[in-house]
């Protein structure tokens, strides 16, 4: 499977990635399968090196059950 790393900034979480990478939480478990040595923590240190798996035809989660400022904007 292809993938490329990612180094983390200041901030970064899993689950904002798994956002930014695969459109939603369905990301997370891509992620962890993908760093099994790196601790899950609420943040990531900064600089901390993640394999990113590229997934084609992956389903993108909707927002519509979420609450409005829970919604990305489309």
């Amino acid at each position: 499977m292809a993938s490329f790393n990612y180094t983390t900034v200041e901030g970064d979480r899993i689950d904002t990635l798994a956002a930014k990478f695969y459109g939603g939480t369905t990301g997370i478990a891509i992620l962890a399968d993908a760093n099994p040595a790196v601790p899950l923590d609420a943040v990531f240190p900064m600089g901390t090196v993640l394999v990113v798996p590229i997934v084609e035809n992956m389903e993108i989660e909707t927002n519509d059950n979420l609450p409005p400022w829970k919604q990305s904007v489309k």
